[in-house]
């Protein structure tokens, strides 16, 4: 009996599942206690414009608030910053991206694409497997022998962060009575290449 180790390395491309656009909110707003946030208005008519192209608020997160004021106490009433990030399908980012664009009082920060890593490895490994038994038989034969078994195997992967920066030129400011999809003459999507690592031992026979 003999142990024959085989190495696969193997890349592929995984398109984006949802994507979160990171923006920043700026008004004012009166603090009474946990309702500063729901009593803003800008974050209120955000919210409204959001669920008219079906973006529902448990996909607007808040990331933070910043607060300005002259004096640095903190009084009633100041200038807040609300740190937004909202995610969507990647379908609807141009209709997402088109209602930010609207908004006078926001700033859209950056774009970053979310990947399902793991589902797209289980195929990806299962294809690196193939590879790997298909050169252990190959090299098996040439020793004059026969793959019996699998002792051991191990496999790791990787895939890199997507991240966009989005500054207001690039998308396009402007006053329109009700947002239109964005429209940057190129389709928004994004993909990666995910790197998968496998190592397994072959059992041959003697």
């Amino acid at each position: 009996m003999g142990t024959l180790r085989i190495t696969i390395d193997q890349t592929t491309r995984v398109a984006a599942s949802s994507a979160r656009v990171h923006t920043v909110v700026s008004g004012s707003s009166a603090l009474l206690g946990n309702a500063a946030l729901a009593r803003s208005e800008e974050v209120r008519g955000l919210v409204h414009a959001l669920a008219q192209i079906g973006v529902t608020e448990e996909s607007i997160e808040v990331d933070g608030v910043r607060l300005h004021t002259r004096s640095g106490r903190v009084g009633r009433s100041q200038s807040i910053e609300i740190l937004l990030t909202i995610s969507a399908l990647p379908d609807r980012l141009p209709a997402l991206l088109g209602v930010l664009a609207d908004q006078p009082n926001l700033r859209l920060e950056h774009l970053e694409w979310v990947f399902d890593g793991f589902e797209a490895s289980i195929e990806a490994t299962a294809a690196a497997m193939v590879k790997a038994r298909r050169k252990a038989d190959a090299v098996a034969r040439a020793a004059g022998r026969e793959i019996t078994g699998v002792t051991m195997a191990s496999d790791s992967w990787n895939i890199p962060s997507a991240r966009v920066e989005l500054a207001a030129q690039d998308v396009g400011y402007a006053a329109k009575a009700m947002a239109a999809p964005l429209d940057l003459g190129v389709d928004i999507a994004s993909s990666e290449q995910l790197f998968i690592h496998l190592t397994v031992d072959f059992e041959m026979s003697s």
